[in-house]
């Protein structure tokens, strides 16, 4: 899960205030307002299939990913790449966790 920030209209505030993004993978899962401190989630039952969708989209394009990366750097591509195929599982397994325990 990864966090970013953005100045937003909060409708509880009624005021452009910084907001907390959280998201899980690539798909926005909760927006925080930092101000009052509302909190909207999205739902598990819209979130696990939209991610299902986002998912397939990745490791279609993991392939042509790779070749941009082995063509832009290969020795760099290849010194990351045992690290890399070690550290997708564990990616994965944290970004499913975190829609399931919602």
């Amino acid at each position: 899960m990864s966090t970013n920030e953005a100045e937003l209209h909060c409708e509880v505030c009624n005021q452009l205030t910084d907001h907390e993004l959280h998201y899980t993978g690539r798909l926005l899962d909760s927006v925080r307002c930092t101000q009052c401190g509302t909190h909207v989630e999205l739902s598990s039952r819209a979130l696990i299939p939209a991610y299902a969708l986002d998912l397939e989209q990745r490791v279609l394009s993991k392939p042509r990913r790779m070749l941009r990366r082995v063509a832009r750097d290969p020795v760099g591509y290849l010194r990351q790449l045992p690290r890399a195929v070690l550290r997708q599982p564990r990616k994965f397994l944290s970004e499913f966790r975190g829609l399931l325990r919602r």
